[in-house]
């Protein structure tokens, strides 16, 4: 496989421009030219549509002939009532609750029940609505939301989502918040701060404690993959390693520090989480040893258009944002194991819904979300410390490598 690799960097020089217009000129309701989950296949009814919103568009999803999720647009063409209200009354259709204007899944226009068989209505070039591809992966609908033909699903949706032996168990949940923010919240300095009384943090051991600690302002660098991710350098994925680069960036070795400005103080205040991790990890050296189940580079860091994933080698771990609109995202987590057998795959599934949803997607997550739901992002002033350089390497990534819509030639509205 072949890995188009470009450096990315953020210079001083690059700060005020950066800081002034970088994040203005990324679309505040989303990337339009890609793949998005859009809601769980078992919350789309066989009788009754579902309404969801996604980048601004409101949508209504129902079942077509085969069982299949579709989704048109929820606005009626006759007098834009909500198509979401009505009901699927005949098979692979869905009418509106006001008139009785019925709709195929490709939005086509195929009965006006309230005016009955001689109405004309359906014969009108516009009495049909906008229709979007969908695709259901693992029991979650991705919908595209592009103007032009649809990319091919496997250059936005992880790897894992094609893969048979994979067990992908998900939740959602709805932060208030611009779908920018919430993706920007990842690999800066707040790792350690925000989440060092959540469950995730208080069960690591001394590597995993100080790599937590250690995101300070020397950060890796990071690079393009393919123009659809942004990673930082790994090692595991290169023949070499830059040693002075290695050096820069190692997490630090102490781990409590003195601020003098603080009258000596010391943070952490106490050596507690450290004597904790020594015991994680004597416990954990009892597991098998484990390998690395992301395999494509791509997929280690921040992925177009919505999608960061953590590789802990017993799962992977991914939170995707779906753009509802300018001030709301939805959250999309993902649990993937790979079990073995059927028993296995019991256990798996009992691991995910009486203790992983709630120790990373209500626990940790949740930290992010009270804070992330309290961030001024419209206001553009900003002052970037050296532990933002994955943030800023970010908003230059989307600028430059979004998909443009052939109809508008933007990324988004």
């Amino acid at each position: 496989m072949t890995i188009q690799e470009t450096r990315s960097t953020v210079s001083e020089a690059d700060e005020p421009r950066v800081r002034l217009g970088l994040r203005d000129r990324i679309p505040r309701k989303g990337l339009r030219e890609y793949w998005y989950p859009v809601v769980a296949d078992a919350k789309v009814p066989r009788r009754k549509p579902v309404r969801r919103t996604a980048l601004g568009d409101d949508l209504v999803l129902f079942r077509g002939k085969d069982g299949r999720v579709a989704a048109l647009s929820n606005w009626c063409s006759h007098r834009n009532s909500s198509l979401a209200m009505g009901k699927c009354h005949f098979a692979g259709t869905v009418t509106c609750p006001y008139h009785g204007l019925t709709f195929d899944t490709t939005g086509k226009a195929v009965a006006f029940l309230g005016e009955g068989r001689e109405s004309t209505f359906c014969d009108k070039p516009n009495s049909s609505i906008r229709s979007y591809p969908t695709t259901t992966l693992k029991g979650l609908v991705f919908v595209w939301m592009g103007d032009g033909e649809p990319a091919p699903i496997e250059d936005d949706v992880p790897p894992q989502f094609f893969d048979d032996r994979a067990l992908i168990q998900f939740s959602e949940d709805e932060w208030q918040s611009n779908w920018r923010v919430s993706l920007e919240n990842l690999n800066d300095a707040h790792v350690f701060f925000v989440h060092r009384n959540s469950i995730e943090l208080l069960i690591q051991d001394r590597r995993g404690l100080q790599l937590f600690l250690g995101m300070g302002p020397r950060r890796p660098a990071t690079k393009i993959v393919k123009n659809r991710a942004l990673v930082f350098e790994n090692p595991r994925f290169f023949d070499y390693m830059d040693t002075d680069q290695a050096r820069k960036t190692a997490p630090r070795t102490e781990f409590q520090e003195v601020y003098p400005e603080l009258g000596g103080a010391k943070w952490p205040k106490t050596r507690f989480r450290l004597y904790l991790a020594t015991v994680m990890g004597l416990i954990r050296r009892l597991r098998p040893k484990m390998d690395w189940l992301i395999t494509e580079e791509e997929w280690t860091g921040v992925h177009l258009p919505c999608t960061f994933q953590v590789d802990y080698q017993s799962h992977i771990y991914s939170r995707a944002v779906t753009p509802i609109d300018a001030e709301r995202s939805r959250i999309f987590y993902y649990y993937t194991t790979f079990p073995g057998s059927d028993r296995r795959r019991i256990f798996n599934r009992l691991v995910f819904h009486l203790y992983y949803d709630w120790k990373q997607h209500r626990n940790f997550s949740g930290q992010d979300q009270r804070i992330v739901e309290n961030v001024e992002y419209e206001n553009p002033k900003e002052v970037f410390s050296g532990s933002d350089a994955f943030p800023l390497a970010w908003r230059k990534f989307v600028i430059e490598c979004a998909r443009q819509s052939p109809v508008t030639g933007r990324a988004g509205d």
